[in-house]
């Protein structure tokens, strides 16, 4: 289950909700649908709520199912999301376990029968969440109900109740969003189903596409668009945000003023992700005392600066060919500016990103009990960023401080905790990502793994180290964390950059660590192996890949191992990397 994805977990303790007496029409208008809906004269089980990134999609939504949960007609909810600390999030396979126990979970259902139906449904098949979504549905949610005798007559006391799904777009890929939507499609279709169902996500092609031809005549659609007033809405959240600002800074009443009003007001286009992210940078960093040595643009020091700084952009979006998001990329742009490097908090950004979840790690280094919550992270926890990235402390606060309007950075060491980034909104990550929008800020994946690289043996030394003992010192001898092999460079240059650090480092050190480490060193013992040899010509090895060379044949041999004889070795100047057959073997027990 991803109990992170229901709307009241604690990992969605800050998520956004709707302030008092903002976004009313878009509400009522959901609410209604809710409760009233089915006295439509042409009554819909499905609601797709639809707009651009930064409208309030999830601040609705959230703000929803905290009323339905009040008024005893939320059934169940899922928040997907692709930033978010967990797997499981941005995943189609724990969705309906989770929807399952939480329906199971209500008061309505007491005395009913239906929770024994699901017990024995998962007793008389454990392999049931393996299988696909439709027959996951049919057996967790509808053959329950159907097997109680309440075909089409709603369960006591129960009402109109509905299913609450936000962010589709952010599961991991459109097939797992069509099966999704087929699943959900095929549900309402039965008449045993007691549910109304609402879905949130932008119009994204695939989606869109479902929705206005498979599932056209079970749907009602609701775009947010100006209809529903989205200036008046952000004019009341600023007016909120600067009153706690005047207070906690001594400003007087007349800040920002209604010139500066009207120009924020203007600049959000309707997109709440924008006045969000102008508070938050208007707030100021998030740089703690211990911090407080750090390089600070003078500039920036108060809010009246930092507010000056973002009315600045105004006049450069109105000359400018305005694009859906035009405001949008050059606030992001001029956040990311104040930086001292921008390019390397970039560089930071991607790198975080890079790094992705150890889903087999049980098959490259096995542990006999790990619970599946912790094997499914979505992204490294925030230690063992800092261990392979920083080449001295402080340097991720450096990158990232000025940064705390867009991206969460947990504070203190967390050594060996499971402890995670947080980016504030997806459509950062999206700029972040598309070169015809970051422009010279652009680093590609290909980069970014790069720079992972040369980080990684840049800190070797100092990180093996510091590396705590225990479950948390297999998280980095999975070695899987990113998503390409973290020892081997994509371009020749960033290799011919980094041949110094490689020589520097002390590859005896490494491979004594992962030797006497056992569980699947032979597997990283060959990765490493064939990556320092990447990049050298058949007439002769780079001296990186000698020295690295040389020192694991020693080190493996002094310990015992089988190792590959002179002529193969030879031979992989022509034939590169015959990985699968080294022939690297500890020695027998």
């Amino acid at each position: 289950m991803a109990s992170g994805a229901i709307h009241d977990s604690e990992e969605r303790c800050d998520a956004p909700k709707c302030m008092p007496e903002t976004r009313v029409a878009v509400q009522e208008e959901i609410i209604s649908w809710i409760t009233d809906g089915h006295k439509d004269a042409q009554p819909k089980k499905v609601m797709w709520v639809s707009g651009p990134a930064g409208t309030g999609k999830t601040a609705i939504l959230g703000t929803i199912a905290e009323r339905c949960k009040e008024m005893g007609t939320l059934a169940a909810s899922f928040f997907f999301s692709s930033h978010s600390g967990l797997a499981a999030r941005r995943s189609k396979k724990r969705l309906v376990a989770t929807l399952a126990y939480q329906v199971l979970q209500h008061g309505s259902l007491d005395g009913v029968g239906v929770h024994g139906s699901v017990y024995q449904a998962i007793r008389s098949d454990p392999a049931i969440f393996k299988k696909r979504l439709h027959t996951q549905f049919d057996q967790l949610i509808l053959h329950p109900f159907r097997q109680q005798g309440i075909l089409g007559k709603p369960l006591p006391q129960m009402g109109r109740m509905v299913i609450l799904i936000d962010g589709l777009d952010e599961c991991d890929t459109e097939d797992d969003q069509r099966e999704i939507l087929s699943a959900l499609l095929h549900a309402v279709k039965d008449p045993s189903f007691p549910f109304v169902i609402i879905i949130a996500s932008r119009p994204h092609q695939a989606i869109k596409e479902f929705f206005t031809s498979v599932a056209q005549d079970a749907t009602r659609s609701l775009f947010l668009d100006n209809k529903y007033a989205p200036d008046a809405d952000i004019r009341l959240f600023y007016e909120a945000k600067f009153l706690g600002i005047r207070r906690r800074f001594n400003i007087p009443p007349s800040w920002p003023g209604p010139r500066a009003m009207f120009i924020l007001v203007e600049s959000a286009s309707g997109q709440f992700v924008y006045a969000t992210t102008v508070i938050r940078f208007i707030e100021g960093s998030s740089l703690d005392e211990t911090q407080s040595h750090l390089a600070v643009d003078e500039a920036l020091r108060t809010p009246h600066q930092r507010l000056d700084r973002i009315l600045g952009l105004h006049a450069r979006v109105r000359a400018s060919q305005l694009r859906p998001l035009e405001a949008l990329d050059m606030l992001y742009e001029a956040v990311l500016r104040t930086c001292p490097e921008p390019f390397l908090s970039v560089k930071w950004i991607r790198a975080i990103t890079t790094f992705i979840p150890v889903k087999n790690l049980d098959e490259v280094y096995p542990l006999k009990s790990t619970r599946q919550e912790e094997r499914d992270s979505h992204s490294t926890p925030v230690w063992l960023v800092r261990l392979l990235l920083e080449l001295s402390p402080g340097e991720e606060q450096y990158a990232l401080g000025p940064l705390s309007s867009l991206v969460h950075v947990p504070p203190g060491d967390y050594l060996g905790g499971k402890i995670f980034y947080e980016f504030y909104h997806k459509s950062f990550l999206d700029f972040i990502e598309d070169p015809t929008r970051s422009g010279d800020l652009y680093v590609s994946p290909q980069r970014a793994h790069d720079f992972v690289v040369d980080r990684y043996f840049r800190t070797l030394d100092s990180h093996l180290a510091r590396m705590p003992r225990g479950r948390n010192q297999r998280h980095y001898l999975s070695m899987a964390y990113v998503k390409a092999d973290v020892f081997s460079f994509t371009h020749q240059d960033s290799f011919e950059v980094a041949q110094a650090d490689l020589l520097a480092c002390d590859a005896r050190k490494w491979t004594e660590y992962i030797v006497h480490n056992r569980g699947a060193s032979s597997y990283f013992i060959e990765r490493m192996f064939c990556a320092v040899h990447q990049w050298c010509s058949w007439f002769g090895c780079r001296p990186a890949c000698k020295h690295w060379r040389r020192v694991i044949l020693t080190v493996l041999k002094e310990n015992g191992w089988t190792i590959p004889n002179a002529f193969k070795v030879f031979r992989d100047r022509w034939i590169h990397c015959v990985q699968a057959g080294w022939g690297f073997y500890p020695p027998r027990e």
